[in-house]
């Protein structure tokens, strides 16, 4: 079988850079989804290394928005299967954002833990569980 796929291209990122479309600041898009009652998730492998589960920790962290204080005094807690009671992650919920991460996953965290990824969705839309 032969491909012509990649997953990255700097071709593509410098033409993209060249037409002044490149990485922008996205928290006050998210900080007015939640100021709308939107419900927001971030979610990030601990392998991911390219937008690594620390950075993600932080700018969650200090997005300003009305839900701040009450986010930020909330601590990662760890959040798992109930059936084998093993820990998928940490997470942190308040105010209708909230914060995972999923462990051993990298920065496609759906192809790396299928299984614990759904997992974290299904919850997510159900209730919130978080």
């Amino acid at each position: 079988l032969t491909t012509n796929f990649s997953s990255c291209s700097d071709e593509v990122a410098y033409a993209f850079i060249g037409k002044l479309d490149e990485f922008k600041n996205t928290q006050h898009y998210v900080a007015a989804l939640l100021e709308r009652g939107v419900r927001v998730l971030i979610y990030v492998g601990t392998y991911d290394w390219i937008c690594n589960w620390v950075g993600n920790e932080r700018w969650t962290l200090a997005m300003e928005w009305s839900g701040q204080d009450e986010f930020s005094r909330q601590q990662l807690k760890p959040w798992g299967t109930e059936e084998t009671n093993s820990r998928i992650g940490l997470t942190r919920s308040a105010m209708g954002l909230t914060f995972a991460t999923i462990e051993g996953a990298g920065h496609m965290a759906p192809y790396d833990k299928p299984k614990e990824s759904l997992e974290l969705v299904k919850r997510w839309l159900g209730d919130g569980f978080f």
